[in-house]
């Protein structure tokens, strides 16, 4: 199961740079894909948590804050290394600019490796899990390559996508480690941490990426957000796990 859903997560990246390469300058088209994204992913964030709280204890959500604590100062030094290399005159600032983000996202998909890892040792909700995973990559990837096209030729986008592609593989090696390890009976607080540190989704998919932006939430984003999150709540009722999780 580990393998399908590293081959997925892959593939994704591929969709999501066609996508942006056919596409071109559809940014009101990427913020709805965005807002379905976010809507869904705290659909299925809400439904784990309720199963952390009810199965395991309220320890679980704190190590679930931790996740996103983690991702949160990453994505902020991220930024902050950005405008920092922005402030200063160049010609290659923009590329800088560009590359940190990339970097970052490599980076961040050594995680989702992780989290997609312990997603397949969990039987009953590691499916949803994974989904959260496999969801964000796609719209992550069409913005970024969006971002890389403009400064790049079609050959240096292709190569700079490679990590993203790649880096989940090393993520899942090191999450199968830390399951096999002296960590393999607190497997339930290290999902409660994967799904923390995918909470941030729903930040960036409101606001149209991983760069901060000044706009405003458009109604389209609102109600792109809304239907994602009625979908998968809906969906609920065919995830074994938590098809039942509702009368607890």
């Amino acid at each position: 199961m580990l393998l399908l859903y590293l081959v997925i997560a892959s593939v994704t990246v591929l969709i999501g740079a066609g996508i942006a390469l056919v596409f071109w300058g559809k940014q009101a088209e990427f913020r709805l894909i965005f807002g379905f994204t976010a809507g869904a992913v705290l659909g299925f964030v809400l439904m784990l948590m309720v199963h952390l709280f009810t199965e395991v204890g309220y320890l679980t959500i704190v190590v679930m804050w931790g996740g996103f604590l983690l991702i949160w100062l990453l994505e902020n030094l991220t930024h902050r290394m950005q405008e920092r290399v922005e402030n200063h005159a160049g010609t290659k600032r923009k590329h800088w600019g560009v590359n940190l983000t990339v970097i970052g996202l490599s980076i961040h998909s050594v995680m989702d490796g992780v989290n997609l890892s312990i997603a397949a040792e969990e039987r009953t909700v590691g499916v949803a899990l994974a989904l959260i995973v496999l969801l964000h990559r796609l719209p992550v990837a069409t913005v970024i390559t969006t971002a890389l096209r403009q400064v790049y030729g079609f050959g240096q986008t292709a190569l700079w996508l490679t990590p993203l592609i790649i880096t989940p593989f090393i993520g899942a090696f090191i999450g199968e480690r830390l399951l096999h390890s002296i960590f393999k009976d607190l497997a339930d607080y290290l999902f409660a941490f994967a799904l923390g540190t995918l909470l941030h989704v729903v930040m960036d998919g409101l606001r149209g990426g991983h760069e901060p932006s000044a706009e405003k939430i458009s109604p389209a984003t609102k109600i792109a957000f809304v239907v994602g999150l009625i979908v998968t709540l809906c969906a609920m009722y065919f995830i074994p796990g938590l098809e039942h999780e509702h009368v607890h």
